[in-house]
């Protein structure tokens, strides 16, 4: 087999899949008579490691989830296991998500849990923007608030989760966790919490709020250009596939991490995303719902600054502080 990893194998770091591991990795998956011809590790992920395996009679995506003793965030415990709990409710989007061929969480072949998934045609959107005219770019994001309005129609039974992370009966109890494990999470990393505790006091008296929301609809939790894939023929660009649910929760559709980033810029000074709206329906702008979008925001901001102290990366640390203190100002106007 042809073995070609990004880089060489951390030395002194036993969990990075071997060349022999992928191997029995995919026998266990396709039969140990089958014939795996390479193993081309991909860049662009931030999380898991994933192969492009080539066998003999088809190419598949291997991902690798981190080492269970890895370091990670109250938020990227066990996300490859929440991903095959909720992968099911994406039947509407069957077409455009990978299948998943086997879920091996065992741990017999290697320390970590893989799945093999089908493989997808298409390149990544975000590395591909440029090649676009300004009318196919719109027909891109027309469709992908299509696809994001169809993943927010899909009815749940429970706040939060999936399994095995916490699942709760009320919307509100689901954001005050959030809140609470990225106050901590900053905490961990030595930032101010001054303004994310004061919106967590101001959350704590106006919960009733968050529980006009009374129906989970299914998120995404990770859904931008990065993770959707984009084929071009001679009628232009179209969507072909949308990947890495492994984020995905139950709740209000405006906490969902695409509705955050959107937030980011207006619509009216970014024409495709003022065609997403189109497409997807925008949301009246009520006190209560601009209220919720306030909480969101904070809730994502927090988490992203405790991320990116984690990573190193202090100017999204800055600009979290900066963004944060406007949503906290917002708040408090529409407390009192």
């Amino acid at each position: 087999m042809e073995f070609l990893p990004l880089k060489e194998p951390p030395k002194g770091v036993p969990l990075f899949p071997t060349a022999n591991q992928i191997v029995s990795m995919c026998q266990r998956a396709f039969g140990p008579s089958v014939r795996v011809a390479s193993a081309r590790e991909l860049s662009g992920g931030t999380f898991n490691t994933t192969f492009l395996i080539t066998l003999n009679d088809q190419q598949v995506i291997l991902r690798i989830a981190p080492s269970p003793t890895a370091d990670l965030l109250w938020n990227e415990h066990w996300l490859m296991r929440r991903e095959q709990q909720i992968q099911p409710f994406f039947a509407a989007l069957a077409p455009l998500m990978p299948r998943t061929l086997l879920a091996d969480f065992t741990h017999q072949l290697i320390d970590r849990d893989y799945i093999f998934q089908t493989y997808l045609v298409g390149e990544r959107w975000d590395q591909t923007a440029d090649r676009f005219t300004p009318e196919e770019k719109l027909r891109l994001w027309e469709q992908f608030g299509s696809i994001t309005k169809t993943i927010h129609s899909t009815p749940g039974r429970i706040f939060g989760g999936p399994y095995p992370a916490p699942e709760f009966q009320t919307w509100s109890q689901t954001v005050l966790y959030h809140l609470e494990s990225a106050t901590q999470a900053m905490l961990d990393e030595q930032l101010d919490v001054t303004d994310l505790r004061s919106v967590l006091e101001i959350l704590q008296t106006q919960t009733a709020r968050l529980d006009m929301i009374t129906q989970p609809r299914l998120m995404h939790g990770d859904l931008w250009l990065f993770n959707v894939l984009v084929s071009h023929d001679a009628e232009g660009p179209t969507i072909t596939g949308v990947l890495d649910a492994d984020r995905a929760w139950w709740g209000d559709p405006l906490a969902d991490w695409t509705m955050f980033v959107l937030a980011m810029e207006a619509p009216e000074s970014h024409p495709g995303h003022a065609r997403f709206w189109q497409a997807y329906g925008a949301p009246e702008q009520t006190p209560e719902t601009t209220f919720r979008q306030s909480v969101y925001e904070a809730m994502h901001i927090g988490t992203a600054m405790a991320w990116a102290s984690h990573h190193d990366d202090a100017d999204t640390v800055e600009r979290g502080k900066r963004d944060l203190r406007a949503v906290l100002k917002r708040l408090q106007s529409y407390a009192t």
